[in-house]
């Protein structure tokens, strides 16, 4: 053990991480699974692969989970390591995984579930004596936006187990449900350092008074690392949302904002009405397009691309640097069929994500559709994405509009689904879809993508049907109302008094709120602006 031990230490695990080299794979797997292995140096192992992200390695992982004879410590790290990936098994193989493993597997399979397997996720997370219930909220975390979710989420900040009241102060950072906002204030005060910690992470997108006031606070906490934590929460809250958005505001809506700032003005420095400072240069913040390294060393031809990514040993990171602008520059017309054909169909889920923005410039409709159906969100994710950035073609908004409707379509994806159906569907069509979405659509990004698009369509009639939604409590966040407010100020509709959103504490409201409040019934400069130019 003690010459097996020297050659555990004696493994370059920076050199490997640096360089992604995959030519030591094999030899990392075997070791991964040796029983003696101590912890740390199976940890260590299992950080390199990790780093690694050898796509051959994803069979011999998932065989390592399934096999009970090997060390738990062996197939937990191998399940960690097959979930860093994010290229998860099919939903028959979770189920059957669900229904007849052991706790090693029962417990990878429900960290990989998602929206489509709801019906298992969620009897386990109303559960809170289940052995697997910390799992259950942590796989809550993405894609699970309903109110009924986010209220397991929230409950099980009062768990008596530390462990899983921060995995679901972990957890709520995604979606920032308002009826989180006060019980992770709470836990901000939690005796378990590491459940404040994670609450206050959870807090820099809670931009409120009250946790502005409630964080501050906690700055002179006992605790070292709750008082770093605070410390940074209240930065992000000051600095980075209540100044900056003072400093962008026209000089009626900044009075208006200091006023709704004067409980907490003394958190925020002296700002008289003519502190704000001058705002960027809203040209410098347009879409970026995606590119690299324009240039950087000798081009090569595209059969020695298509050889040189087809090897999926040796070392990778060098590759992955240089992926994007190697193909740009050997992208000629003659080639592209061929170019696209490989990168699409490519064992790497890394190399068919970062392919999307390629085959999106090269026109490749057929290889993005395709995409849009494979196994790893990320790619589905980002080829959905690409789509809506193609010229209109009324072929596409049907793939998109069915997409949408899946039950693992949810989130910022699903937003993005909605985005390219748009770009691509006849207005006629697309307006009576995107109503009925805003009006009861349970994913919140969509209801909030759909007034948007609903405004830019210049749809008056629709968006004004919307605004007694304006006088309903919130769903998740106060996004749906702070979408149709904008989409008024774009096509020159007033909302109405809007009393009760007066009163809420949160900035992004107070700042949709800002350009109305001259009067209750004028429109403020911009909008009247935007209404005289239609």
């Amino acid at each position: 053990m003690n010459d097996r031990r020297e050659s555990f230490q004696a493994i370059p695990h920076d050199e490997i991480q640096s360089a992604e080299d995959r030519s030591w794979t094999d030899r990392l797997l075997g070791w991964l699974v040796l029983p003696e292995l101590p912890d740390a140096e199976r940890d260590e192992i299992a950080t390199t692969l990790a780093r690694v992200e050898d796509p051959r390695a994803a069979a011999r992982l998932m065989r390592i989970v399934e096999a009970r004879e090997l060390p738990e410590a062996a197939r937990e790290a191998a399940g960690a390591i097959l979930r860093g990936a994010g290229n998860p098994p099919d939903g028959a193989w979770l189920r059957a995984a669900w229904a007849e493993g052991d706790i090693v597997l029962r417990r990878h399979a429900l960290l990989f579930m998602e929206r489509a397997e709801a019906d298992l996720v969620e009897p386990v997370a109303r559960d809170s004596a289940h052995p697997l219930h910390k799992e259950a909220i942590q796989a809550l975390a993405l894609g699970f936006s309903e109110p009924r979710f986010q209220a397991l989420m929230i409950a099980a900040l009062g768990h008596p187990d530390a462990g899983i009241r921060k995995v679901a102060a972990d957890a709520l950072v995604w979606d920032e449900p308002v009826a989180a906002e006060a019980p992770l204030l709470r836990a901000a005060a939690d005796p378990a350092v590491d459940v404040a910690v994670a609450a206050l992470e959870t807090l820099h997108y809670y931009p409120s008074r009250r946790c502005l006031d409630a964080v501050a606070a906690l700055c002179g906490h006992p605790e070292e690392r709750v008082r770093a934590a605070a410390a940074a929460c209240a930065f992000e809250i000051r600095e980075g949302r209540f100044r900056w958005a003072l400093e962008r505001a026209e000089p009626a809506e900044r009075r208006f904002l200091l006023a709704w700032m004067e409980p907490v003005r003394h958190l925020l420095g002296v700002l008289g009405d003519d502190d704000a400072s001058e705002a960027d240069d809203p040209a410098a913040r347009g879409r970026i397009s995606p590119g690299g390294d324009h240039g950087s060393g000798a081009d090569l031809e595209m059969a020695e691309l298509l050889a040189l990514y087809a090897d999926l040993d040796g070392c990778w990171a060098e590759r992955k640097h240089r992926f994007a602008d190697r193909f740009r520059a050997a992208g000629v017309a003659a080639d592209r069929g061929a170019a696209a054909a490989f990168l699409a169909a490519h064992p790497d889920p890394w190399i068919r994500e970062r392919s999307t923005s390629l085959l999106a410039a090269w026109d490749e409709q057929e290889a993005l559709l395709g995409l849009t159906r494979d196994p790893a969100f990320h790619v589905r994710k980002s080829a959905m994405y690409w789509l809506g950035e193609l010229s209109a073609n009324r072929a596409l908004a049907g793939p998109a509009w069915e997409h949408l409707g899946e039950l693992g379509t949810t989130g910022t994806h699903a937003l993005e689904t909605l985005n390219t159906y748009v770009a691509h569907a006849l207005k006629d069509e697309a307006i009576p879809r995107l109503l009925a979405l805003a009006r009861s659509d349970e994913r919140e990004p969509v209801r909030c993508g759909a007034v948007d698009a609903l405004a830019k369509l210049g749809a008056h009639a629709e968006v004004e049907a919307l605004l007694p939604l304006l006088a309903e409590p919130p769903q998740v966040t106060w996004a749906v109302h702070v979408a149709l407010l904008s989409a008024c100020e774009r096509l020159g509709l007033h909302p109405g008094r809007c009393d009760a959103l007066r009163e809420v504490d949160n900035l992004d409201v107070q700042l949709a709120l800002a350009p109305w409040l001259r009067t209750p019934t004028t429109l403020s400069g911009r909008a009247r602006l935007r209404r005289s130019s239609r």
